[in-house]
């Protein structure tokens, strides 16, 4: 039976990433250095959170695509972006999960920009039979 390998030693702002954002306990590689992120960094997210939500209005929306209803398509897909995007708004990061990228303010105006956009190319459609 071989001996397990020992945790790997890490740098304190890594260190400190892990612990808030993961829940991860390991030993800083250099325990005196001061604390504090060298570059910025995108969390580490550990599970989805509500993301499922938002996702669900846009699977939803493909269905409308599937079945050859437009509009309904259009709305529910720009609804679920602009569910994400309140969710994004109001829940702290572990509960918001898989919708935390960036900042939470440029998250929440590009989900609001996409969805505003959805809906006007959804709404502007002309949908009359070309055919005719």
């Amino acid at each position: 039976m071989t001996t397990p390998e020992p945790e790997p030693r890490l740098p304190a702002d890594e260190h400190e990433e892990l612990i808030r954002y993961a829940g991860h306990r390991a030993e800083p590689a250099d325990p005196d250095r001061q604390v504090g992120p060298t570059e910025p960094r995108p969390p580490i997210v550990s599970a989805l959170g509500l993301w499922w939500v938002p996702m669900a209005g846009l699977v939803v929306g493909l269905l409308f695509i599937a079945t050859d209803h437009m509009w309904r398509a259009g709305a529910s897909m720009a609804a679920s972006l602009w569910l994400a995007a309140a969710l994004r708004a109001i829940l702290p990061e572990r509960a918001a999960g898989g919708l935390v990228v960036r900042h939470r303010g440029l998250d929440v105006a590009v989900l609001l920009l996409a969805g505003g956009l959805v809906a006007l190319s959804a709404f502007t459609l002309d949908l009359q039979d070309l055919r005719r």
